[in-house]
Order: C-alpha cells, then sequence, then structure tokens
C-alpha cells in the first residue's frame, strides 16, 4: 500500500511539474504579448504623432513665409535693392515673431532669377545660384503660389516659399525655413527620440551634412546618436513601419522631395525595455488612396 502510494506521489508530482511548467510558459507567452501590444500601440501613436507634428510645423512655415512675404515695409525695401535696410527689416520682424510666438526660424529671400538675395543669418551671402537644385523655387515662380516641403539644399529643414508679387507680376520668392530642433524637443518630452535619415547620395548637395555621423546609407541630419541603430537593418525597409534592436524600438516613415524621388527615412525612437523585437514594414501602395500619408 505505501508501495503505491509513493509510486503515486511520484506520478502527481510530475504531473504537477509539467502542469506548472506549461501555466508558466502560458503566462510567459501572455505576458510577452501584452508587452509587445502595448509597446506596439506606443509605436503606433509614436508615428501618428511625429507625422503629425511635422503637419503642424509645415503649416507654421507656411504661415509665416506668406505673412512676411505679404509684407509691406519688406516688399518696398526688396523693389529698391536695399540689402542692408531689408536684412534689418527681416530680423527684426524675425525677432518680433520669436517673442511672440516663442518659435525659432531663419528667411531666405530670393531674386526673381533664383539666386540668393539675402539670407537672414548671413548678409555677406548672395547671388548664389540655387534654380539647379531647389525645386520648390521653381515650381512656386512659375505656379506664383506658396508651397512648403522637407526640402534638400546645402543643409535639410522644413522649407516653406512664398512669391513676392508686384503688379501681379512675380518678382522673386521668401522662405522661411525650420529646422528639427523644436520636433525632437516636443517628442523628447512624450518619451521619444527623433532622427532623420537622409540617402547618401545627396550628399553632394547637402554638403553641411558631410561631417554628420552616417549608418549603412544614410546620414543622420539631426543628431549624431550612431550608436542608437547598432545591429538595426536600414537596407530593407519598406514606406513605412516598426522595426527595433535589443535597446530600442522604431516607428519610422520615408519621405520625398517635390518630384517624388524618395530621400530618407524619419524613426523615432522608443526604450525597448524588453527586448521585443519587432520587423513590421509596409507599403504605401498597398494602402487604399484615402489612407496613404506620405509628408513631402
Amino acid at each position: 500500500m505505501s508501495y503505491l502510494n509513493s509510486k503515486t506521489n511520484k506520478y502527481l508530482f510530475v504531473i504537477l511539474l509539467i502542469t506548472s511548467f506549461f501555466i508558466a510558459f502560458i503566462f510567459y507567452l501572455l505576458t510577452n504579448l501584452n508587452n509587445s501590444d502595448k509597446l506596439l500601440n506606443r509605436l503606433e501613436n509614436a508615428l501618428t504623432t511625429t507625422k503629425n507634428l511635422f503637419e503642424e510645423q509645415k503649416r507654421y512655415a507656411l504661415s509665416l513665409s506668406i505673412l512676411l512675404s505679404e509684407d509691406k515695409e519688406l516688399i518696398e525695401s526688396f523693389i529698391k535693392n536695399n540689402r542692408e535696410a531689408t536684412f534689418e527689416i527681416v530680423n527684426k520682424k524675425i525677432d518680433t515673431l520669436k517673442q511672440l510666438q516663442n518659435s525659432n526660424f531663419e528667411v531666405q529671400i530670393h531674386n526673381i532669377n533664383l539666386t540668393t538675395y539675402l539670407r537672414s543669418w548671413d548678409l555677406s551671402i548672395k547671388d548664389i545660384p540655387l534654380e539647379s537644385f531647389r525645386q520648390g523655387l521653381v515650381k512656386v515662380k512659375e505656379s506664383k503660389k506658396p508651397l512648403v516641403s522637407i526640402e534638400l539644399g546645402k543643409r535639410l529643414n522644413i522649407k516653406a516659399i512664398s512669391p513676392l508679387i508686384k503688379d501681379e507680376k512675380f518678382i522673386g520668392s521668401l522662405e522661411t525655413i525650420i529646422d528639427f530642433k523644436y520636433l525632437s524637443n516636443e517628442l523628447k518630452q512624450k518619451g521619444y527620440k527623433l532622427f532623420v535619415l537622409l540617402d547618401k547620395k545627396y550628399l553632394n548637395i547637402a554638403t553641411d551634412l558631410k561631417n554628420n555621423e552616417t549608418i549603412a546609407n544614410f546620414v543622420i541630419v539631426n543628431d549624431s546618436s550612431k550608436i542608437i541603430f547598432e545591429n538595426l537593418d536600414l537596407k530593407n525597409l519598406n514606406d513605412y513601419g516598426y522595426v527595433s534592436n535589443d535597446k530600442y524600438s522604431f516607428a519610422y516613415f520615408s519621405y520625398y522631395d517635390l518630384n517624388g524621388n524618395f530621400l530618407g527615412y524619419i524613426f523615432t525612437a522608443i526604450e525597448n525595455k524588453n527586448h521585443l523585437n519587432f520587423n513590421n514594414s509596409y507599403d504605401y501602395e498597398t494602402l487604399t488612396s484615402t489612407s496613404k500619408v506620405q509628408i513631402k
């Protein structure tokens, strides 16, 4: 009898051990699934938030550009070809707007032939031909309508361009330039890190970025934290999605120039505390036309 009890106890122990193992395994899977769902939700929120902030900054840059392009004092000074006076007027208005709106931007004014008239940060720069690589300037001259985009020049910025009009004729253009510092700070407050990546083949144009850190085929435009992309495959990305390495998970989306040419990716990073692995990539063309979202 004692032998049977001993044998039964052994069976019960084995069954209990196996059951406990399966319960622990199921609990582990459920916990991982729960953590994965939570992180994926955060990544989806990060993607949406980043796109919305970019659109907000684009609208803001465009409103500044239109406002300044219609300023009578500025236009009259430009028509008189008084660069020193125009420089002072532009910077006075920039300072006023910075104080009123806590904003940070620069201004460039272009001649009718799309050369540099003046830059708000350096009066000595002038008469630089821009037509060959500044698509936005050409489009504004042709259409006489303002536009805004992430545009490539010596740097990569959000640029809003408005025509300068006199007697219904195009006489030049004015652009407001906003970098990515505000966006980085806004996302940082939400627990995210922003990284703007530009394809290295454009460094012949974006000459101010030549000394920036590079990763794979991209130059990091706005940050120097190359290590954050360690062990991350950047060669097989689609239009947007979610990827991760051991320390960070990323939401990303592609951006393009005004002619639809691919320029690079915008990444938003979140700490990957549970070391979860994501590699979800999607193409815009797989979506309906109403749900495509691109930043140009």
